[in-house]
């Protein structure tokens, strides 16, 4: 499902053009150094650009279904039925003037609510929710095997590069294109450690059933965000309700009808075994509270 995207809403984003302007750098600069006009040719360094051509073809396609996809909306009318006064009341967005299902917040920054919110993100300029988490999964993906291959490429480059500055230093000067590849390697491990450790972040929020926002809410709770999630339904559950129940379809950023998140970013499966454990421990604690006023009241008598 496409959202409603303004021309100029995007182009204003300093964020957004900044990732963009990033990435087109770093491609360009290992195109010309490493392909068109680098300092040693190798037939190594000529095939390990056709996947990286392919997999930087995929970063575009899933940047782009995470810039123009809609994150998820609250079906209209929903929970119009509910009888809960008290959930209704709980999970009304006073902003939207609707009511919330759970895992469903509202954002500031696209003034609207988000089905199973993860965060938003400035870099893409759109939230990531049950609509487009796959893309943005995919997004992280390719774009850490891009930095892969070009890491690759720089290391055997750098490598004889280096090998001919030891063997006599007044390449530096003499060849104007030694220091800028040098400096590009740096710069590209440094971006793919960065965002290697993202990647990992969000793997392990997945394969929870977490989400950013469950998380940042753990810890503001001074709760452990290590702690059973009830959302958490199985590896493979967890990931079927992100990535789709086609496998097949999991690698590209596209949904089919066979392919699309299993469930509906409104109903959630729990974890029975979680919920029996959350129930006795606050059944624990709450007589443990009983038990010290009462102590608390006896001892002032």
């Amino acid at each position: 499902m496409i959202r409603e995207i303004q021309m100029e809403k995007i182009l204003s984003n300093y964020y957004l053009m900044g990732v963009v302007f990033f990435i087109l750098m770093i491609y360009t600069k290992s195109l010309l150094l490493t392909l068109i006009f680098p300092i040693h040719r190798t037939l190594a360094t000529d095939l390990l650009w056709i996947p990286l051509q392919l997999c930087f073809i995929m970063v575009v396609w899933a940047m782009t279904r995470c810039i123009i996809s809609d994150p998820g909306r609250v079906p209209a009318f929903w929970g119009q039925l509910m009888d809960d006064v008290e959930q209704k009341k709980r999970r009304y967005c006073l902003i939207c003037h609707i009511f919330k299902p759970e895992r469903c917040h509202h954002c500031s920054n696209c003034q609207r609510c988000v089905l199973n919110m993860d965060h938003h993100c400035p870099w893409i300029g759109n939230c990531v929710g049950y609509h487009n988490r796959k893309f943005f999964m995919l997004f992280l993906f390719y774009i850490n095997v891009t930095v892969l291959f070009a890491l690759i490429i720089l290391i055997i480059q750098c490598q004889q590069i280096v090998m001919d500055v030891i063997y006599d230093w007044t390449l530096i000067y003499e060849n104007y294109k030694i220091v800028p590849t040098l400096f590009l390697l740096i710069m590209v491990a440094s971006f793919g450690g960065v965002i290697f450790n993202f990647f990992l972040f969000h793997i392990e929020l997945v394969s929870t059933n977490k989400t950013t926002i469950d998380t940042l809410e753990l810890k503001r709770n001074n709760q452990s965000t290590d702690q059973p999630n009830v959302y958490d339904v199985g590896f493979q559950q967890n990931w079927l309700q992100v990535m789709g129940e086609n496998k097949i379809l999991w690698f590209f950023p596209m949904f089919s009808e066979s392919g699309r998140p299993k469930g509906d970013g409104v109903h959630w499966e729990r974890n029975q075994q979680v919920v029996t454990l959350t129930e006795q421990n606050q059944t624990h604690r709450t007589q443990t509270n009983q038990n010290l006023k009462s102590d608390v009241s006896q001892h002032q008598r």
